[in-house]
């Protein structure tokens, strides 16, 4: 699917982008959105006074209504701005304890559409009455997401499963937000030149592509086919089993999980779970999606990850996916490790060494710009070090400094956003990053050792190298022809 061509806004649509635009900007106001803004530390004091005149003029509630005016805001508005309050809501030490709690229901807590219009959307996939597949299927529905709902049903072999129904007409809703989106960011990048080295464009294709895949469901039952099979023999991690014969496009069919939600922290104590192993086990399988695989769970927030009775990690939803090749994992194991041990000037070495600086760019300069930025994070209490947020500054100096963002990284920072968010809920004492840090470690020794770059040489240029024999015998046909 050719996203960019597909995002791409019509002329006679900009008027009315215009328009939208500015009425979504006096919504998202009234529901206090601005005030985040004033409370976070990314903007000048500048930028800061012109939000806070805007805010005065328009906002009139009171700071404890924030939470559930932006919630309704953001539910208002449409599935692509849901999406945006998924992930703000892992990050309360951004938002606040309060705001965080209400943006949570919309991690699977939407208004669902009618159980009986699910029935009929079932019926309608498999060509056959719900009877015939199913002993019972509730109609009311066990969770409510932007994209689907979940209906508990009970096979005819008596196996409990959890069946995900598309919302009707969500496609064409996500569409409409996502090429809003991406006419912003053509519309930002149009007027501030200088900000094109972040690539909105670019992580808005990105973003659109990874959801909009999220429509078929047969596309999300094969990534979590593909993610069940990288952990086959890790015990603690643990993907449903689907049930390939019963899914389609618009349902997909897969074990039910009777767990508790990973963040419930009451939950977990009173079931005698290991809260120390837990994290520890979810730092692990995070470091092995990102660096082992290349391929990690993208929505990774804390509806979408359960915990069983044996304490077994249990992802659901698999529509979002991110995969990284072998050059950006390396780059991102070498930036994390440089940037604990505060080695800036390797920072920016590597940064060289990827094409993402320009000719004209001081090298000493920009060391010491990322010391500026770094310091006052890297300085905090163990518990509130947040190396995601750190590196979306560093992303944040490309005005300055010419760096070339890489969109590939994009979604990569949000979900490292979430679970930075999900590890601080759990042990707020703790760095994740400082724990996996000796997995990277052992990933960056392996990576470079001269064995494996060998193995993984033949690995690539497996067919060439066997059809060696037959170069050299035609060869020789070609000589004794002379």
């Amino acid at each position: 699917m050719n996203i960019k061509k597909k995002l791409k806004v019509s002329l006679w649509k900009t008027p009315f982008f215009f328009f939208k635009s500015l009425v979504i900007f006096i919504k998202l106001t009234k529901s206090g959105a601005l005030v985040l803004i004033l409370n976070s530390q990314f903007e000048t004091n500048k930028f800061k006074s012109i939000i806070h005149g805007i805010n005065f003029l328009i906002y009139r509630g009171k700071k404890e209504e924030i939470g559930i005016k932006l919630l309704n805001c953001l539910t208002k508005l449409g599935p692509g701005y849901i999406k945006l309050g998924q992930a703000l809501s892992t990050r309360p030490d951004i938002i606040g304890n309060e705001i965080s709690k209400h943006l949570k229901k919309l991690q699977d807590d939407i208004d669902p559409f009618c159980g009986l219009l699910a029935k009929s959307i079932i019926e309608r996939e498999s060509k056959l009455l719900i009877t015939d597949t199913f002993t019972l299927f509730n109609l009311e529905p066990i969770a409510s997401a932007s994209v689907a709902q979940v209906h508990k049903a009970i096979l005819k072999n008596g196996e409990k499963v959890a069946v995900k129904i598309l919302r009707p007409g969500i496609e064409k809703k996500l569409f409409i937000d996502f090429q809003f989106f991406y006419w912003g960011s053509k519309l930002i990048e149009f007027c501030m030149p200088r900000i094109k080295r972040l690539k909105l464009s670019q992580t808005v294709e990105v973003f659109s592509k990874t959801s909009l895949n999220e429509l078929d469901l047969t596309m999300e039952a094969s990534a979590g086919d593909e993610l069940a099979e990288n952990f086959k023999n890790y015990s603690s991690f643990r993907v449903p089993k689907i049930y390939w014969e019963l899914t389609t496009k618009n349902v997909l069919v897969l074990e039910y999980i009777d767990g508790i939600k990973i963040d419930d922290i009451n939950s977990l104590k009173k079931h005698n779970h290991n809260i120390k192993q837990i994290v520890s086990t979810a730092i692990e399988v995070f470091f092995l999606q990102v660096f082992r695989d290349g391929f990690f769970h993208g929505d990774m927030h804390p509806g979408n990850i359960f915990i069983d009775d044996k304490s077994n990690l249990i992802p659901i939803d698999f529509g979002i996916m991110g995969r990284l090749q072998n050059n950006d994992r390396q780059f991102l194991a070498l930036l994390l490790t440089y940037l604990l041990d505060k080695k800036y000037s390797k920072v920016v070495q590597i940064h060289d060494e990827a094409g993402m600086l320009g000719k004209d760019v001081p090298h000493d300069q920009l060391a010491q710009a990322i010391r500026a930025i770094s310091t006052p994070i890297l300085n905090k209490p163990i518990g509130d070090i947040s190396v995601a947020k750190l590196m979306g500054q560093i992303f944040g100096l490309s005005k300055s400094y010419n760096i070339e963002i890489q969109s590939q990284f994009s979604l990569l920072q949000k979900t490292m956003l979430m679970s930075e968010g999900i590890a601080r809920q759990l042990r707020p004492e703790i760095n994740m990053w400082e724990l996996s840090r000796p997995l990277i470690d052992k990933w960056i020794n392996e990576t470079n050792d001269p064995f494996n770059i060998i193995e993984e040489w033949f690995h690539k240029n497996k067919k060439i190298i066997l059809k060696i024999p037959e170069i050299i015998n035609n060869l020789d046909k070609l000589l004794l022809k002379k």
